[in-house]
């Protein structure tokens, strides 16, 4: 069993596009979350916020842009990071030969397999939703 998901997908769009819509809220509420607030440095706070799913807050860890960000996000709807069960997930972007870029994500900490695989088909669909969205302009 690991205790992390990994996720790689190579982008047509440029680098900066990219970094756009994994760090700006307005963009991750057109993909990720059905609303987004973000603090974008470190030790800055935020949530996601699903209709379905509940409000779940953020910390971010680290920023490096465009190429790394690094936030944690506790598992449990109305509760504070550090207030039980989180995960980090890491960001890494970078030029892809030919043009576009590559998209490394990274999620550890996960205490149960169950919790993990949720996650990790979670990001499957979530990052196709990415997708569609570089895709689409």
């Amino acid at each position: 069993m690991t205790n992390a998901i990994e996720k790689r997908l190579e982008l047509n769009a440029p680098l900066e596009r990219v970094w756009s819509a994994i760090s700006d809220p307005a963009e991750i509420s057109r993909w990720f979350s059905d609303r987004c607030d973000l603090d974008l440095r470190p030790g800055g706070r935020g949530h996601f916020d699903w209709e379905d799913h509940g409000v779940y807050s953020v910390r971010v860890d680290e920023v490096d842009p465009p190429t790394r960000l690094v936030w944690s996000w506790n598992h449990e709807p109305g509760t504070e990071v550090e207030e039980g069960i989180f995960t980090t997930v890491e960001w890494v972007l970078s030029p892809r030969d030919g043009g576009g870029t590559i998209l490394e994500l990274r999620e550890t900490g996960f205490e149960t397999e169950d919790r993990r695989q949720q996650n990790d088909g979670g990001w499957d669909e979530e990052l196709g939703e990415l997708v569609a969205i570089l895709e689409a302009g």
